[in-house]
């Protein structure tokens, strides 16, 4: 697992490892399901009202082999974006250390974005839960941001009990902030 490969500094504490809320692949998941029954939808109706449909009397069984290519092709296709969902789900991960926040965003197969925010250099943290379902599950966004460039501020949207991982990160930091306070030379 990518987790595992994350080099931590000597001492550093993992706090918690954060994926996005299941509702967020459930939801992209049941429109791939969706878009692999089209083809399906579309043979059955046109099984069930052959006349009305297909307007000149053409016969399918000639074209059997083209349609099976088809479909086949679309499934192979929709699955794919399946995997390719799941793939993005499952290696985008938020590590919460006693140090830092070290931020992986997978954007596709051979594309992988690592940040890491020092929890000393967080200036700000809001979180967002907009909208029924997300109030009802408790999902939603957060946004953070570190001192330095605008480069330096990173949101997730879909992150399970934002409220929750804010204050584990606000208590990180401040027992982090507090400790660099007492003992200046852990700083550098």
């Amino acid at each position: 697992m990518l987790f595992e490969k994350i080099q931590l500094e000597p001492g550093e504490e993992v706090l918690t490892v954060v994926r996005k809320h299941w509702f967020v692949i459930a939801t992209e998941l049941l429109g791939t399901f969706v878009m692999l029954l089209i083809p399906f939808i579309i043979l059955f109706l046109i099984a069930l009202f052959p006349s009305t449909i297909l307007s000149a009397d053409i016969s399918l069984a000639h074209y059997t082999t083209m349609i099976a290519f088809g479909v086949a092709a679309w499934s192979i296709i929709t699955l794919m974006a399946g995997f390719a969902t799941w793939t993005t789900y499952y290696l985008d991960l938020w590590i919460i250390t006693d140090r830092r926040i070290i931020l992986v965003d997978q954007v596709s197969f051979f594309n992988r974005n690592v940040s890491i925010f020092r929890l000393e250099r967080l200036q700000d943290i809001e979180f967002y839960v907009k909208g029924f379902i997300p109030t009802l599950l408790n999902f939603g966004t957060i946004r953070a941001q570190t001192a330095g460039a605008f480069e330096s501020n990173f949101k997730t949207n879909g992150l399970p009990d934002p409220r929750g991982l804010q204050a584990t990160i606000q208590k990180a930091m401040d027992r982090r902030l507090a400790l660099l306070h007492n003992n200046p030379d852990l700083a550098e």
